[in-house]
């Protein structure tokens, strides 16, 4: 999931808490080129010393270069590794049980969904934001509990109606303005009318159902997103038919204390090691490390910390639709600041992740 933030106006979004970096560079990243530079000198140094030991410190240092969104060269190969080794065949089984909805996937959740009753894709009546306040009281209450929660939002696109569902684990009251709706729920999921499972075929750019082809992106950046306008608002006025499954992971109390101070420890160590070797503090830096101390006091002051992953769903029903469409979607973000993730080699993990309840699995 993406990076962790408090649910406050005050806080700037910045990079993904996930990319955490070490002196600048991701931790991975370091260890790869101390490593491989290490093995490298080595075999210039020792006499007589074995080729494989120049050709795996080479290798080890190539796998720390950047390739595409945001993995390097050595994640790549370990995302492709993963998916030819790994099925491509895909089934998911749902059912209601009385007021619950139970999925099986990569594991077992159990939901209940909630529809909002609205005219458009945005209602601009000033609703949005009374919404969006129920939602942070939500999660602000839900940080108390030792194991903490999971919820998620969902926006589906079918024909000319769009639909927002919220699914909340069953020991959860939902906010008021939402009206309790199963159905809705089994058809973010995608399942025919009366039937109970989905088999999926994933391909490496793509899935494949019964009915349709469906491309996943995940949102990897928001800080470019201009403050006058909401993080998601220009994605959802395209015109072009899209999904969109907001996932909240809503930290527990004492973790998200622990959480939260040691990412300030965290980026404070970074910065000083920086200044002892003659670096100054950037302006990104600084800022940084204010958004993360402004988070802390937040956390320490009783507001939840979350976990937030936004998934982009398109939909067609054949390939080059699907292909037009991205491209259109691709463009969108990029013109609302948000950056995407293809997630090339990784549609069945993320198809599953997007589901609702799927952080949980």
């Amino acid at each position: 999931m993406s990076g962790g933030t408090s649910m406050n106006e005050n806080v700037g979004l910045g990079e993904s808490d996930a990319d955490a970096r070490w002196i600048g560079v991701r931790r991975h990243q370091a260890f790869l080129v101390i490593l491989g530079v290490g093995l490298a000198g080595d075999w210039v140094m020792t006499p007589h010393a074995p080729l494989v030991e120049l050709i795996a410190g080479l290798a080890f240092s190539m796998g720390a270069v950047p390739c595409y969104d945001g993995l390097t060269l050595g994640e790549g190969c370990v995302v492709v590794l993963r998916y030819l080794l790994r099925s491509h065949f895909n089934e998911l089984n749902v059912r209601e049980f009385g007021d619950d909805v139970v999925l099986w996937a990569r594991g077992e959740v159990a939901l209940r969904g909630y529809e909002l009753v609205h005219r458009g894709r945005l209602d601009l009546s000033g609703r949005d934001i009374t919404i969006a306040e129920a939602l942070a009281a939500l999660a602000d209450a839900s940080s108390a509990a030792r194991t903490g929660q999971h919820f998620s939002q969902h926006v589906v696109t079918k024909g000319a109606h769009v639909a927002t569902l919220l699914t909340l684990p069953i020991d959860m009251p939902a906010p008021d303005g939402w009206t309790k709706n199963n159905a809705l729920a089994l058809d973010v999921v995608g399942v025919e009318t009366n039937a109970t499972s989905l088999q999926v075929l994933e391909r490496f750019t793509y899935l494949r159902s019964k009915e349709q082809l469906a491309r996943i992106y995940r949102v990897r950046d928001f800080s470019s997103v201009p403050s006058t306008r909401g993080l998601l608002e220009q994605l959802l006025r395209s015109s072009t038919p899209l999904d969109l499954a907001l996932h909240v992971d809503v930290v527990a109390g004492a973790k998200a204390h622990r959480l939260a101070a040691r990412a300030v420890h965290r980026v404070g160590s970074d910065d000083a090691t920086s200044r002892a070797a003659g670096f100054r503090r950037t302006a990104r830096s600084s800022r940084n490390f204010e958004r993360l101390s402004q988070r802390e006091a937040l956390v320490a002051s009783g507001r939840s910390l979350l976990r937030l992953a936004v998934f982009v769903i398109v939909r067609g029903a054949s390939l080059d639709e699907v292909q037009q469409r991205s491209t259109l979607v691709w463009r969108h973000a990029h013109d609302a600041g948000l950056r995407l993730e293809r997630g090339w080699g990784l549609q069945s993990l993320w198809y599953h992740a997007q589901l609702p309840g799927g952080a949980g699995w």
